[in-house]
């Protein structure tokens, strides 16, 4: 048995080749394989982050060696650090390996530190004519650049890079290697000249082929003000497209078009023909793919050139709501009457991949995707009842449940749903026994599913604790958990289409991924990027986040013995001394959203109604890793008050979780929880 101390554990570690845990603190990487563990406290490493060389010399930081830590190391009134060379931030106590130099203050993640010595002990380096420091070469490498694209074509890099890590400049081996001086059919003029960026007198400066503008390489002509990207400058006289009958032919004169594939402007640029079609486009939306599935739509949806003018008439792209134009391309579901332009469906936030048909004669719009929904929530149905034509389920097995749940009309006082912690006003299934409800929605959602907004698949899975992705609101529950990236979605937010109607607002809502101002219901800060707003110039913008879209219609505060309602416009209070939050005392603005109760005349923010917390169920248990009993969720009271972390010794906030066990005072703030459970695991 293989033994090793290690200066991150204070216990000897011992070899295990086949080991599959949550998370290596070194790496944040899941552990799969030979590792070392601990076995008095669950601490497991990576076998090849436990032989870490301990002192390295790296060409990102020739003057210093870098010793490595099992944390970085707290200076100053910092409460982060960041890695010089990706600049991914991380919070200071994290058991995250560094690699540091303390005179220098400087900081290597491991996964930047190794990078060079993945592929040779004397990295190769090179010097470009568009970067000042020398470039390293990395042709083999395991850890693939996150969002690293390439300065010259701005594709994501893949494949061998020549890179300045300090910098953050990288290259692809093929743009390194691009020739300084061209000749183009296009402009026989003057040969055209590589530069690294477009000219500073010219900052309109656009590809004449694709009349985009050029924020990389460009191939350029100074003195007639043209330029051509260098995926372009390599030309095709002519090109066939496996999505088009006909061939595509180079015209050699820029000149001013609207594409017929995209419906864009291609202003004074090159365009490829087609002239049995008579059809206009870019060279890029040659390469178009005839068949595509994208996050917004169920169904494939199909690319064609022109449409009959009643099949479109009035129609708005369902993703920008812009009017859809009959003589142009776009893709469309027939089935569905669904229209979306082609550029916001190749959006990369859209995108999902190409599909391809089985035969000519399958109709995309009817094949049965099994990537859309995986198995049921309800894993056995015990009684059924039919009712007119359907049939409804009255007693099932749940997953997330060991007793049968049985369906119930009959709501005689309040109740939450344990799904999604709402309050339940319609039918609903319940365990007598163990007083465990769920919404018949609830009850009957998939286990796995996807979501319009994301490419990934999501799995509903029980929580004590989480933080939804899309409100931000702490919750407990069942919560639909992102596959890809670890995310949490509560229900309700969940469950919204992209657009949407609400009686807050008189026209339809429409979801914009890249809408970034605020709210224009509350300023709780916590909208990510991306609301639901209307297009109307009218209503200037009007913008809502999840928080207040998903806000519940009627809401219990405690010392207000009737309910009160989410009300939309103050109308009864018009001037603005009148209008003071009940609860907090301070002002309202009569245009956001409150709860009031009309019998006592109260009225209060709805938050300050709400609660930091008002979807956590406390009292829950749970086994962690991180501590041998099970842990309960609490929220501070009076008597909870000066209870302090047994992690980081500081008095609790709002939510912490204590030990069950009689005699055990061990109490975790919720914050420290979350860092545990990144180190060592759930």
């Amino acid at each position: 048995m293989q033994k090793l101390n290690h200066f991150s554990h204070p216990h000897p570690l011992v070899l295990a080749e086949d080991q599959e845990t949550d998370c290596c603190p070194a790496c944040q990487e899941r552990v799969k394989g030979s590792s070392y563990n601990c076995s008095e406290c669950g601490f497991c490493l990576h076998k090849s982050c436990a032989e870490l060389p301990r002192e390295i010399n790296h060409p990102f930081h020739p003057d210093h060696p870098l010793i490595l830590y099992n944390k970085q190391p707290a200076y100053g009134n910092l409460n982060s650090w960041y890695c010089d060379s990706c600049r991914k931030s991380y919070k200071l106590g994290e058991q995250l390996f560094v690699y540091r130099c303390s005179s220098c203050n400087f900081d290597l993640d491991i996964r930047c530190a190794l990078l060079p010595n993945l592929i040779t002990r004397n990295l190769p380096e090179s010097q470009h004519f568009s970067h000042q420091h020398p470039l390293f070469f990395i042709q083999n490498h395991h850890i693939e650049p996150r969002d690293r694209s390439c300065s010259a074509c701005e594709e994501l890099i893949l494949g061998p890079f020549y890179g300045c890590f300090v910098c953050l400049f990288f290259l692809h081996q093929k743009c390194f290697e691009l020739p300084p001086k061209i000749k183009h059919p296009s402009h026989r003029k003057h040969p055209l000249t590589l530069l690294a960026n477009p000219p500073a007198h010219h900052e309109k400066c656009c590809c004449r082929l694709c009349s985009k503008p050029c924020q990389g390489f460009i191939y350029y002509c100074s003195p007639c003000e043209f330029g051509i990207k260098p995926k372009y400058a390599f030309f095709e006289d002519v090109i066939k497209s496996k999505n088009h009958e006909h061939p595509f032919t180079l015209l050699s004169r820029p000149f001013s078009f609207i594409c017929d594939a995209c419906g864009t402007d291609g202003e004074y640029c090159i365009p490829y023909v087609c002239s049995a079609c008579d059809i206009v486009v870019h060279k890029e939306c040659i390469s178009l793919p005839r068949i595509i599935l994208i996050t917004r739509h169920d169904h494939p949806v199909s690319h064609i050139y022109f449409l009959e003018e009643e099949e479109v008439e009035g129609r708005a792209c369902r993703i920008c709501q812009d009017e859809i134009k009959t003589e142009y391309g776009c893709y469309h579901c027939r089935d569905c009457d669904y229209f979306v332009h082609v550029n916001c469906a190749m959006d990369k936030d859209i995108f999902i991949q190409e599909y391809e048909v089985a035969s000519e004669n399958q109709n995309p719009n009817q094949t049965n995707l099994g990537w859309l929904i995986g198995e049921p929530s309800i894993t056995r149905v015990l009684k059924e009842k039919k009712i007119g034509e359907e049939v409804i389920a009255i007693e099932i097995e749940h997953f997330n449940h060991r007793c049968n749940l049985i369906l119930c009309d009959d709501v005689k006082d309040e109740k939450y749903c344990d799904g999604c912690r709402r309050s339940i006003s319609t039918s609903f299934y319940y365990c007598a026994e163990c007083n465990y409800i769920l919404h018949k929605r609830c009850a009957e959602l998939p286990r796995k599913t996807r979501h319009w907004a994301s490419k990934d698949t999501f799995t509903l899975e029980p929580y004590i604790d989480f933080i939804c992705c899309f409100c931000c609101f702490r919750g407990s529950g069942l919560a639909y958990e992102n596959n890809a990236r670890g995310e949490g979605s509560c229900i309700s937010c969940f469950l919204i289409p992209d657009t949407i109607t609400t009686q807050g607002h008189r026209h339809r809502l429409f979801f914009d991924h890249k809408f970034t101002f605020k709210c224009s219901i509350c300023v709780t800060g916590h909208q990510k990027k991306g609301a639901f707003i209307c297009r109307l110039k009218e209503c200037d913008h009007f913008s809502l986040d999840y928080t207040c879209l998903t806000s519940p219609n009627t809401a219990h505060y405690k010392y207000d013995e009737h309910p009160l309602v989410l009300t939309y416009c103050d109308n009864i209070h018009h001037h603005s001394d009148q209008c003071v939050c009940d609860i907090c005392e301070e002002s309202r603005d009569p245009n956001e959203w409150f709860y009031y109760c009309g019998i006592c005349d109260n009225s209060a923010h709805f938050l300050c109604v709400l609660g930091k917390n008002p979807f956590l169920k406390l009292g829950l248990t749970r086994k962690y890793r991180f501590h041998e009993h099970r842990l309960t969720l609490a929220k501070k009271d009076y008597f909870h008050e000066y209870l302090k972390c047994s992690v980081c010794n500081k008095y609790c906030k709002e939510v912490f979780l204590k030990c069950t066990q009689s005699g055990c005072k061990y109490v975790i703030d919720w914050e420290c929880q979350l860092h545990t459970r990144r180190s060592t695991g759930l």
